[in-house]
Protein backbone atom coordinates (compact mmCIF):
# COMPACT_ATOMS: atom_id res chain seq x y z
CA UNK A 1 0.00 0.00 0.00
CA UNK A 2 0.70 3.73 -0.66
CA UNK A 3 0.95 6.28 2.41
CA UNK A 4 -1.89 7.96 1.26
CA UNK A 5 -4.14 4.42 1.11
CA UNK A 6 -2.48 3.29 4.53
CA UNK A 7 -5.26 4.44 7.13
CA UNK A 8 -3.72 6.78 10.17
CA UNK A 9 -6.09 5.03 13.17
CA UNK A 10 -5.62 1.71 14.56
CA UNK A 11 -8.81 0.32 14.41
CA UNK A 12 -9.01 1.18 10.46
CA UNK A 13 -5.73 -0.33 10.20
CA UNK A 14 -7.09 -3.61 11.56
CA UNK A 15 -9.84 -3.31 9.25
CA UNK A 16 -7.87 -3.23 5.72
CA UNK A 17 -5.83 -5.60 7.37
CA UNK A 18 -8.17 -7.89 8.03
CA UNK A 19 -10.25 -7.28 4.55
CA UNK A 20 -7.21 -7.78 2.57
CA UNK A 21 -7.02 -11.68 4.44
CA UNK A 22 -10.82 -12.24 3.97
CA UNK A 23 -10.29 -11.49 0.00
CA UNK A 24 -7.17 -13.81 0.02
CA UNK A 25 -6.21 -17.42 -0.10
CA UNK A 26 -3.72 -17.28 3.19
CA UNK A 27 -4.71 -18.84 6.30
CA UNK A 28 -2.49 -16.88 8.68
CA UNK A 29 -1.14 -13.65 8.71
CA UNK A 30 0.58 -12.03 12.21
CA UNK A 31 2.45 -8.55 12.05
CA UNK A 32 4.68 -7.83 14.99
CA UNK A 33 5.82 -5.02 16.64
CA UNK A 34 9.10 -4.76 19.17
CA UNK A 35 6.47 -5.82 21.86
CA UNK A 36 3.00 -6.28 20.35
CA UNK A 37 1.43 -8.23 17.56
CA UNK A 38 -1.98 -9.16 15.85
CA UNK A 39 -2.45 -12.61 14.41
CA UNK A 40 -5.02 -13.40 12.32
CA UNK A 41 -5.92 -16.76 11.57
CA UNK A 42 -8.35 -19.25 8.89
CA UNK A 43 -10.41 -21.57 10.46
CA UNK A 44 -10.78 -23.38 7.27
CA UNK A 45 -14.19 -21.85 6.76
CA UNK A 46 -15.88 -20.68 3.80
CA UNK A 47 -16.99 -16.62 3.94
CA UNK A 48 -20.35 -17.16 3.13
CA UNK A 49 -20.81 -20.20 6.03
CA UNK A 50 -18.93 -17.66 8.38
CA UNK A 51 -22.53 -16.22 8.94
CA UNK A 52 -24.63 -19.17 9.67
CA UNK A 53 -21.65 -21.23 11.47
CA UNK A 54 -20.69 -18.21 14.09
CA UNK A 55 -23.03 -19.32 17.03
CA UNK A 56 -21.24 -22.89 16.90
CA UNK A 57 -17.81 -21.22 16.74
CA UNK A 58 -18.55 -19.07 19.31
CA UNK A 59 -19.75 -21.37 21.51
CA UNK A 60 -16.58 -23.50 21.21
CA UNK A 61 -14.17 -20.56 21.41
CA UNK A 62 -15.91 -19.92 24.87
CA UNK A 63 -15.89 -23.68 25.80
CA UNK A 64 -12.00 -24.51 25.36
CA UNK A 65 -10.19 -20.94 26.58
CA UNK A 66 -6.69 -20.87 26.04
CA UNK A 67 -4.36 -21.29 29.20
CA UNK A 68 -1.41 -19.13 28.57
CA UNK A 69 1.69 -19.35 30.55
CA UNK A 70 4.54 -16.89 29.44
CA UNK A 71 7.98 -18.22 29.26
CA UNK A 72 10.23 -15.36 29.83
CA UNK A 73 14.16 -14.41 29.81
CA UNK A 74 15.94 -15.09 33.44
CA UNK A 75 18.78 -13.40 32.07
CA UNK A 76 19.98 -10.60 29.35
CA UNK A 77 21.83 -12.07 26.66
CA UNK A 78 21.13 -13.18 23.02
CA UNK A 79 18.38 -15.45 22.31
CA UNK A 80 18.44 -18.62 20.03
CA UNK A 81 15.84 -21.00 19.14
CA UNK A 82 17.13 -24.45 19.61
CA UNK A 83 17.15 -28.04 17.91
CA UNK A 84 15.13 -29.37 16.16
CA UNK A 85 13.37 -25.56 16.03
CA UNK A 86 10.48 -25.33 17.96
CA UNK A 87 7.54 -23.91 15.57
CA UNK A 88 3.91 -22.11 16.48
CA UNK A 89 1.00 -24.45 16.77
CA UNK A 90 3.61 -27.47 17.39
CA UNK A 91 2.67 -29.99 20.79
CA UNK A 92 4.79 -30.57 23.48
CA UNK A 93 4.67 -33.75 25.38
CA UNK A 94 6.89 -32.72 28.41
CA UNK A 95 9.73 -30.65 29.30
CA UNK A 96 11.53 -29.77 26.57
CA UNK A 97 14.50 -27.30 25.76
CA UNK A 98 13.19 -24.75 23.70
CA UNK A 99 15.65 -22.04 22.87
CA UNK A 100 18.89 -20.80 25.10
CA UNK A 101 19.86 -17.62 25.82
CA UNK A 102 23.93 -16.78 25.10
CA UNK A 103 25.33 -14.57 28.11
CA UNK A 104 29.11 -14.28 28.50
CA UNK A 105 29.73 -17.24 25.99
CA UNK A 106 27.71 -19.29 28.26
CA UNK A 107 24.08 -21.35 27.22
CA UNK A 108 21.17 -21.13 29.30
CA UNK A 109 18.66 -23.37 28.32
CA UNK A 110 14.69 -22.05 28.24
CA UNK A 111 12.75 -24.62 28.92
CA UNK A 112 9.17 -25.11 27.98
CA UNK A 113 8.41 -26.32 31.80
CA UNK A 114 5.62 -29.16 30.43
CA UNK A 115 3.79 -30.41 28.17
CA UNK A 116 1.42 -27.81 26.25
CA UNK A 117 1.15 -25.70 22.92
CA UNK A 118 3.44 -23.64 21.67
CA UNK A 119 0.78 -20.57 20.80
CA UNK A 120 3.07 -17.90 20.03
CA UNK A 121 7.53 -17.43 19.60
CA UNK A 122 8.07 -14.31 20.79
CA UNK A 123 11.81 -13.26 20.29
CA UNK A 124 13.41 -14.32 17.02
CA UNK A 125 16.63 -16.18 16.77
CA UNK A 126 19.45 -13.66 17.25
CA UNK A 127 17.87 -11.10 19.02
CA UNK A 128 19.50 -9.19 22.13
CA UNK A 129 16.75 -10.17 24.97
CA UNK A 130 16.34 -8.32 28.35
CA UNK A 131 15.11 -10.20 31.83
CA UNK A 132 12.00 -10.77 31.95
CA UNK A 133 11.16 -10.52 28.09
CA UNK A 134 8.57 -12.95 27.04
CA UNK A 135 9.84 -15.51 24.88
CA UNK A 136 7.53 -17.75 24.02
CA UNK A 137 3.44 -18.39 24.94
CA UNK A 138 2.23 -21.72 25.39
CA UNK A 139 -1.07 -23.08 25.87
CA UNK A 140 -1.75 -25.47 28.75
CA UNK A 141 -5.18 -26.35 27.92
Amino acid sequence: MSDEQYPSGLAERVRVLAQAFVESDLLRVRVERKHEAIELARNHVPAERLPELAPELEAASAAAPLKLDIVRADLVGIFHLGRPQPFEGERLEGDRELAYIEALGIRNPVRSRGAGRVAAIRAADGDPVEYGQPLFELDRG
